[in-house]
């Protein structure tokens, strides 16, 4: 379900739901992945049942990238089946 996000060059698996202003480019996002509102996501790979922050940003920032997950030699930020992000 895409809630007034955009995809764009993307696989989607099933159950997957986008949160409203939430960007996603060149990325694949598996099974029950969550992208809340205003995230973005560029060149990424979403392992399944991980659940974006709202505002969430992965794929800008190489070095934010490669400190909490795996980052291809090519750019493409890996995150892990059902990693956990910090609550703010």
């Amino acid at each position: 379900m895409i809630a007034g996000g955009s995809v764009q060059h993307s696989i989607l698996f099933p159950h997957v739901t986008i949160g409203d202003e939430a960007i996603i480019h060149d990325a694949i996002l598996f099974n029950g992945v969550q992208v809340g509102d205003g995230a973005e996501l560029d060149r990424c790979i979403i392992d399944k049942g991980v659940k974006i922050p709202a505002s969430e940003r992965i794929g800008f920032d190489p070095k934010r990238d490669a400190a909490r997950f795996t980052v291809s030699e090519k750019g493409i930020v890996v995150v892990p089946k059902g990693y956990g992000f910090d609550e703010a």
